[in-house]
């Protein structure tokens, strides 16, 4: 950027609409600091933003005759740094909390299992016999084998939509097959 010294004396001196000029001669060299160094790439345009409302703030310290440009990527590094730290501790957060739910769903699950009456698994394993095709695929592909609603759509070779209809219509058919047993009541 030419004059970027006259420039910033002008933004000091009152005048910050010139602060679009900064902005838009050095926001690329910004990115693509923020974007090596944050795990979350979705992050980088707010990220962006925020370094330079925090050059704007502190763009009296910056020292005419100096490297603006390391100036800046300073700023953006300490904002990166700190969206990392945040970043990783979020994660660990949801981590701990995944491992405490499953943990608490897995021995409500147990019980759940003890309290149902006998009959009622044999008769859904019956039903689920009953299902055929692409309709029993979804269901063994989604409840069995962990599959997502994407990988099952890839594996029957249709629209990821049409395998969500596929699945719903399976729950159904599921359903109706128990509700006949007498082993479920819809509400």
């Amino acid at each position: 950027m030419e004059n970027l010294e006259q420039t910033i004396a002008k933004i000091l001196a009152g005048d910050p609409d010139l602060y679009r000029e900064i902005v838009g001669a050095y926001e690329q060299t910004v990115r693509a600091t923020l974007a090596a160094m944050v795990p979350d790439p979705n992050s980088v345009p707010d990220l962006t933003q925020e370094v330079f409302i925090i050059a704007f703030q502190r763009l009296s310290s910056y020292q005419p005759g100096t490297n603006f440009v390391a100036w800046i990527r300073a700023i953006a590094r300490n904002v990166a740094q700190n969206e990392r730290r945040r970043w990783y501790r979020r994660r660990e957060m949801e981590e701990g909390f995944r491992t405490e739910v499953d943990c608490q769903v897995d021995a409500r699950v147990d019980t759940l299992i003890e309290d149902l009456p006998e009959d009622l698994l044999d008769s859904l394993k019956d039903c689920f016999g009953k299902l055929q095709g692409k309709t029993r695929a979804v269901m063994d592909g989604f409840y069995f084998k962990d599959n997502t609603i994407n990988e099952l759509a890839s594996l029957l070779q249709v629209s990821t939509s049409a395998a969500k209809v596929m699945l719903h219509r399976a729950r159904g058919a599921l359903g109706s097959c128990l509700q006949k047993k007498g082993n479920c009541r819809v509400e």
